[in-house]
């Protein structure tokens, strides 16, 4: 047997499947490609496919060192219509997600409440900035740094940065509305483009992003959450992207007591077996994690996997329930036949 592997441009995969390129490929789920496929026509007849959910999740960075106030990072995030990236980009392919986890691991908990539910008045924010100090001027509708901040007296203003135009990204919509939420109570935002972005996040403090999205997750079976969320950095020497161990030196009494007890947290799941004392451990973990407000989770996706039922057997792929998102339709390729 003879098994034959195409690389591919990225979004191109369902081109080269229609073509007879390859018989086989992963593009990205879109509901388009759903529907052409069920519609069954030309090019698509010959298609099928499978939907599994995604080993991730979609998330917005706030990067804690830029904005190192407790509650400037939450008037952020209620800021933020979670929603839009599954309303705007997704649709029934994805779900709204509230912890820092994605959902296909077994310690995601059950039904987590929105720790920052959105406010489109503005009006949550605007009572959050103004406990961190910042002092609003009703007459021009402009919230000014606090007294003792280097910008005192100025505007306050916050840069958004996507990795792709706004219109292409998952989390445009989001920081769209966030911009337009946020001028109501006087804060500037500016949205940027930099197709270098994810390049730049474990320096994104010196490298000037205060406020990015991005995907996380990917990490396989185990919850373990050392390696992005243990914050003492003579232990983890691998210091977090979003400005954690700043925080746990620099921050306020509540995040560095928030920090203290999600290192012991971390630490307890990693010293017992037990899945049900580990899920409990995991339950509170992505609270304070998630409601330190340096990564706000969006969305949960699916993935697509379509193939050329007239080439393969599709009885021979794995499918259903057996499709996981760590067992793919071709996970014992051995086993799949095509016809003669």
């Amino acid at each position: 047997e003879v098994f034959r592997y195409v690389e591919i441009t990225l979004g191109a995969e369902l081109d080269a499947l229609k073509t007879g390129e390859v018989f086989y490929a992963d593009p990205s789920a879109s509901t388009t490609i759903i529907n052409d496929i069920t519609a069954g026509e030309g090019d698509y007849a010959k298609l099928d496919y499978t939907l599994v959910d995604n080993d991730g999740y979609g998330y917005i960075g706030i990067q804690a060192q830029a904005i190192p106030e407790f509650e400037v990072r939450k008037a952020l995030a209620h800021a933020m219509d979670v929603q839009l990236a599954v309303d705007d980009y997704y649709g029934e392919l994805a779900s709204v997600n509230n912890r820092i986890m994605t959902k296909v691991l077994w310690a995601y908990p059950d039904n987590p409440e929105d720790l920052f539910p959105y406010d489109g008045t503005g009006e949550t924010s605007k009572e959050l900035f103004l406990e961190a100090g910042y002092v609003y001027d009703e007459e021009a509708n402009e919230m000014h740094y606090p007294a003792g901040h280097e910008k005192a007296g100025q505007q306050a203003s916050f840069k958004f940065t996507l990795p792709s135009e706004a219109k292409d990204h998952p989390a445009g919509s989001i920081l769209i509305d966030a911009q337009e939420v946020l001028a109501k109570i006087g804060v500037k935002v500016e949205i940027e483009t930099d197709q270098n972005l994810l390049s730049k996040l474990n320096k994104a403090y010196e490298m000037g992003v205060q406020v990015w999205a991005a995907a996380g997750g990917g990490g396989g079976i185990d919850p373990d959450m050392f390696q992005i969320w243990y914050s003492d950095e003579e232990v983890n020497q691998q210091p977090p992207r979003a400005g954690l161990s700043y925080l746990y030196k620099n921050g306020s009494a509540e995040e560095k007591e928030m920090l203290t007890r999600l290192n012991e947290l971390i630490m307890a799941g990693r010293k017992t077996l037990d899945a049900e004392e580990r899920k409990t451990i995991y339950k509170e973990a992505l609270e304070l994690s998630t409601g330190i407000a340096v990564e706000i989770p969006t969305y949960q996706r699916k993935n697509m996997f379509v193939y050329n039922k007239d080439v393969i057997k599709a009885d021979t792929l794995f499918s259903g329930e057996d499709v996981t998102p760590f067992q793919s339709p071709l996970s014992f390729v051995w086993d799949v036949e095509l016809y003669d």
